[in-house]
């Protein structure tokens, strides 16, 4: 009894599954059109696999090869009318769920609901495909997936290299890591599109780059001196997004590192947004209203992956060389060289070095402390020679701001 009653409800799953498909083909064709597969024809189609999952293989091998034929039959039909195989396709596709609703119930009915998402979405998805994603967007984001699923696997997992520095597994995830986390702030900034204030748009832009927003808002500054003060607390908001963004690689790389640095980052970054909203808060609200964009580099550039890649290498060769000949202080030295071009590379160096247990925890911290001073210098000058004095003297006032609060928290987390 407890057999035919699980019976029941498999044949009532493919039933129901069958039937929703079905109500989806049968909405989607046009009111005059009667000879694509609908309501009924769908329904049978699963209940048939359900049928086949109970049978020997050699017939569900016949029941399905009729079907094939079946399907053939109408789809070269209707051909001449330049009709896609979407239904074709997904008559056999319900046949199979229906099939394996006996040994894999949840599966063929996730995969059930998803692929009537996947049918009813047809005019979003090509309004999508056609008006909405660059073709080089496409490209970078094919190009994107080759790095992380072709080109990681063919890497050797082993140390190689002087002092045993390098191994490419290791290395290629920390390109990967901080690619996706830049790729992830291309496509929100995409998806809010070009409706955005100047302050939202900046936020976003430091996600995928801090020294890339500085730049625009210098120019800004350039070519309309009156807007220095909201371009200064404006840059200041979108710098204070790196140290979120820097707690996450680090803490990806080393928990424990992480936890050290979480409440000095985040406060850096609480300082720096509310500081700066606090003092511009008049001049940010009439800029929200301003269609204003920050331009946009391609999702993924291979070629700056590459770039970041070898100069990752070469700092990481640099700090364990350091580290090696002269201890600690060496790492910081190497600290204030690489932070001038990018702080992450030696704050995931850092990581790494504590991970081999090569580096103390301390060290990296206040190693990863000088990048980001250096790093903040970095762009301060760059606001001053192509902005003016008054942008630098909003954003250096940020900055030192900012830096004071970390000091300060670091001093007391690390006291405790």
């Amino acid at each position: 009894m407890d057999m035919d009653i699980g019976l029941f409800k498999t044949f009532g799953e493919a039933l129901a599954i069958g039937f929703l498909i079905g109500i989806e083909r049968y909405k989607d064709r046009s009111q005059d059109e009667k000879k694509s597969a609908g309501l009924r024809t769908f329904t049978i189609f699963s209940l048939l696999g359900a049928v086949c999952g109970l049978l020997p293989i050699p017939y569900t091998v016949i029941t399905l090869g009729a079907l094939i034929v079946f399907l053939s039959m109408g789809y070269y039909r209707r051909a001449v009318e330049s009709y896609g195989m979407t239904t074709e396709v997904a008559a056999l596709l319900t046949f199979w769920l229906g099939y394996l609703m006996h040994q894999y119930e949840m599966l063929a009915i996730s995969s059930g609901i998803i692929l009537v998402i996947l049918l009813a979405l047809k005019q979003v998805l090509h309004d999508f495909v056609r008006n909405q994603i660059r073709e080089v967007e496409l490209f970078d984001t094919l190009k994107f997936l080759a790095v992380v699923f072709v080109v990681f696997p063919l890497l050797p997992n082993r140390n190689m290299g002087p002092y045993d520095f390098f191994n490419p597994t290791h290395i290629w995830t920390l390109i990967i890591l901080v690619s996706t986390v830049s790729y992830l702030g291309y496509v929100l900034t995409r998806v809010l599109g070009n409706e955005r204030g100047l302050m939202i748009s900046a936020l976003i832009g430091g996600v995928v780059s801090t020294t890339a927003v500085t730049m625009f808002l210098a120019e800004r500054v350039k070519r309309a001196p009156v807007q220095s003060r909201i371009c200064g607390v404006t840059g200041v908001m979108a710098n204070a997004i790196q140290f979120p963004r820097l707690l996450l690689l680090v803490w990806i790389i080393n928990a424990q590192l992480g936890m050290l640095l979480a409440v000095p980052l985040i406060g850096m970054a609480a300082m720096g947004i509310l500081g700066a909203w606090i003092l511009g808060r008049k001049h940010l609200f009439h800029a929200a209203g301003e269609t204003t964009d920050v331009p946009l580099q391609n999702p993924y550039s291979l070629r700056s992956a590459l770039k970041f890649g070898l100069f990752f290498v070469g700092v990481f060769l640099l700090s364990k060389i350091a580290t090696v000949h002269l201890g600690e202080q060496g790492i910081y030295l190497t600290s204030a060289i690489a932070g001038l071009g990018d702080a992450s590379a030696i704050s995931l160096s850092a990581a790494q070095l504590v991970n081999n247990d090569e580096l103390s925890v301390f060290a990296a911290c206040v190693a990863i402390f000088i990048a980001v001073t250096m790093n903040a210098l970095f762009k301060w000058i760059l606001a001053y020679m192509n902005g003016n004095r008054d942008l630098a003297f909003w954003l250096g006032g940020g900055f030192v701001t900012m830096l004071l609060t970390g000091g300060v928290l670091f001093g007391v987390v690390y006291s405790f």
